[in-house]
């Protein structure tokens, strides 16, 4: 590992920790935006905890945790404290991970389970304390969201035909997202991972510390066998059975998303090798979140990038020209 020190003037414990505490207590007291702080939150304890320290970040942390639920307990108020642990912790796991030089693969896939086997153990605990099945209990959050979110929509300025529409196939979606849980937390769990990995990354890089492991994130490729499985698991949709079908469907959005941050990783390859400015990159980003059918072309790259060799191309084109 390359690491650079920074300059105590320059970034000093006083100053960084406090987004510690504004990230935390903006989670859950800021209007509209406070899932976006949320989100973030593994990222400010990531390049925390690489700056200062994991020992000294996650004082800083739990301190920080412990006021936000003294002050939800004094005003009397929910908050959600499990998924600002969860994440919390998240971000520090990355930060000890790095730091001792793992590959990007585990500190990616390692904090995300984490997160995964929380969610898990929160839907069994609930379900044992109510004495019902744990994947009752999936079924009652699901339902739950979407019907506030139907009732949400519902109060938006949009078009009457809109809510109808979406009104009539609430009970479509509810069984939708249940067919697709299991492989949601998965996606989202390592989503958060690896966008707060890689801005965090990001700012360490400018800040002075380098990893070499993470500064050639954009040269990540999945193995090989994993086309194995992505093949099996489509196969297997055409099986007259509903429990196959469910896990098959499940397993294969997992491996369609691993050749997604392939494609991503081309991509950031691509936008490295042509010199685009970071303005034009992060508004890339955002065009895929936003439209996601985006997503499809760049994770079809990753696909075929086991039989093209994409970076090895621009390669080429760049040392012919």
């Amino acid at each position: 590992m390359k690491k650079f020190s920074i300059s105590a003037s320059g970034n000093p414990f006083s100053k960084l920790l406090p987004a510690v505490f504004l990230f935390v207590f903006a989670s859950v007291f800021v209007p509209v935006i406070g899932p976006l702080f949320l989100f973030l939150l593994p990222m400010t304890l990531f390049i925390n905890g690489a700056i200062n320290g994991t020992i000294k970040t996650s004082l800083v942390f739990l301190v920080s945790f412990f006021l936000l639920l003294l002050l939800a307990l004094l005003l009397r108020i929910d908050v959600p404290a499990i998924a600002v642990f969860i994440t919390g912790l998240a971000g520090i796991f990355m930060a000890q991970m790095t730091a001792k030089n793992y590959s990007v693969e585990k500190t990616i896939i390692y904090p995300a389970l984490f997160i995964v086997g929380a969610v898990c153990f929160y839907f069994v605990y609930d379900a044992i304390t109510l004495g019902i099945n744990p994947w009752q209990m999936v079924k009652n959050f699901i339902s739950t969201t979407i019907t506030e979110s139907v009732k949400f929509y519902s109060q938006l300025p949009l078009k009457a035909e809109e809510i109808k529409l979406i009104k009539d196939n609430e009970t479509i979606i509810i069984i939708g997202f249940i067919q697709i849980f299991p492989s949601m937390v998965i996606i989202l769990s390592m989503l958060v991972v690896w966008l707060n990995l890689l801005l965090g990354r990001d700012y360490l890089q400018r800040a002075g510390i380098i990893y070499p492991g993470l500064a050639a994130l954009n040269r990540w490729k999945a193995p090989d066998s994993i086309i194995w499985i992505f093949l099996i698991s489509g196969a297997l949709f055409f099986v007259p059975q509903k429990d196959i079908n469910f896990f098959s469907l499940n397993i294969f959005l997992v491996v369609c998303f691993i050749y997604l941050l392939q494609g991503l990783a081309i991509v950031g390859f691509l936008f490295q090798h042509k010199n685009v400015p970071a303005f034009f990159r992060y508004l890339f980003y955002f065009l895929i979140a936003v439209q996601q059918f985006l997503m499809i072309p760049i994770m079809a790259i990753g696909l075929f990038d086991m039989w093209v060799d994409f970076r090895k191309f621009f390669q080429k084109n760049q040392t012919a020209n």
